[in-house]
């Protein structure tokens, strides 16, 4: 009788051995092992890399979130200035003589040479700060970086202070960089001044119209 008593009354709990607690710990690091395995081998291996370090990070990431952002609102902000800037040129009354072209690399200014400069020289007109001016006033409210341009037909240059049109380019690109920097206080670190001369038409040389349309200058803005 103590036989069954002893047997069924009384419930006897077994402590787990040492090696199963081991055992489990070495199981759920291999799991987490071969969990990483599997993210890298799904994902590009820098994408895999950053995102696997930025939950070790979270000040890198929120870095990272925050430079998007910030890359976003600068975009908009582009956007407005190159509005703005077609709105001071219509205002201006260059419409037919001054376009501005947006694209998701730069923002492009182009204006006739002839609203600047006389035939084959290079000294701004009185009237260039009628454009000049509404453009300065726009740039000056970017960070970014600026080329000027100077183009022309490929009419050769045949008296003047100029022997060849990209001289002739080269010089009104910078006429135009001294201009901002001098009187509109556009920082010079911004600028520059580049010449391609007859080398870049934007229409064909064999009429008075497409010429007249290679002759210009080209003020072009990098969007960020």
């Amino acid at each position: 009788m103590k036989f069954f008593i002893d047997r069924y009354a009384k419930h006897k709990v077994e402590e787990n051995p040492l090696y199963l607690v081991v055992l489990s710990d070495i199981m759920t690091n291999l799991m987490l092992f071969f969990l990483i395995l599997y993210v890298f081998n799904i994902q590009p291996e820098n994408k895999a890399a950053e995102t696997f370090m930025s939950g070790f990070d979270k000040e890198a990431a929120q870095k990272e979130k925050e430079k998007k952002a910030e890359e976003v609102l600068n975009k908009f902000n582009e956007q407005d200035v190159a509005l703005k800037l077609a709105e001071e040129l219509l205002k201006a009354g260059m419409k037919d003589m001054a376009e501005v072209q947006l694209t998701d690399k730069q923002i492009k200014i182009n204006i006739a040479a002839p609203v600047l400069f006389g035939s084959g020289k290079a000294d701004l007109g009185r009237t260039s700060s009628e454009v000049i001016g509404p453009v300065a006033a726009v740039l000056n409210k970017l960070p970014n970086d600026i080329i000027v341009e100077g183009h022309t037909d490929n009419v050769p240059i045949k008296s003047g202070d100029f022997a060849t049109n990209w001289e002739l380019s080269a010089a009104r690109a910078n006429a135009v960089v001294n201009l901002l920097a001098a009187r509109y206080a556009v920082p010079q670190e911004r600028m520059i001044a580049a010449a391609y001369g007859e080398h870049r038409p934007v229409a064909s040389n064999d009429t008075p119209r497409g010429r007249a349309q290679n002759r210009r200058i080209e003020i072009i803005v990098s969007r960020k």
